[in-house]
């Protein structure tokens, strides 16, 4: 029974972790504005279609146009007439710092610095960033979210999905 007394105070230290850990997990699960606008720009910068899962109505379609799908074509085009696949258009983002000011319950200004740097596919990103090889660029960038249906969505003109770029 002496050994029951020794590793008892460790035992109810590891339950305790347990229990508060698994209280902890509903609150990471809940929508954050900061991390629905870093989510959209890493699909955005990726050309990744699924970035429309992250805007508003009104910011998916303008005149009957699928905004994403028309932004993808658009920068589709602009590699191909360089001579280039899609790929070497797309970028990652490094070093992502968000600050979020809230406008009310509902809205909210996310401001996002960071670094790109050109992602032609995944293993060349990495060993770039290994070895510190290709130009990294600064994105500074403030995205407008608003909540619909207790989930956040980037609304308005975010980045220049709907410029001429």
């Amino acid at each position: 029974m002496p050994g029951i007394s020794k590793y008892g105070p460790l035992l109810v230290v590891i339950c305790l972790g347990i229990i508060v850990q698994a209280l902890l997990i509903p609150l990471d699960c809940v929508s954050k504005p900061h991390d629905t606008a870093v989510a959209f720009t890493k699909a955005y910068l990726k050309l990744d279609s699924s970035m429309a899962d992250y805007l508003c109505e009104d910011s998916r379609t303008v005149d009957e146009i699928d905004m994403v799908a028309q932004y993808i074509y658009d920068k589709t085009q602009v590699a191909k007439d360089r001579g280039f696949g899609k790929s070497y258009v797309k970028n990652q983002l490094y070093h992502v710092l968000t600050h979020t000011t809230y406008t009310s319950d509902s809205e909210a200004t996310v401001s996002i610095h960071a670094k790109t740097r050109t992602s032609i596919n995944p293993v060349f990103a990495w060993v770039a960033k290994l070895f510190f090889i290709g130009e990294t660029r600064p994105f500074d960038e403030k995205i407008e979210v608003v909540k619909v249906d207790n989930q956040w969505k980037v609304c308005g003109s975010p980045l220049s999905l709907h410029g001429n770029t």
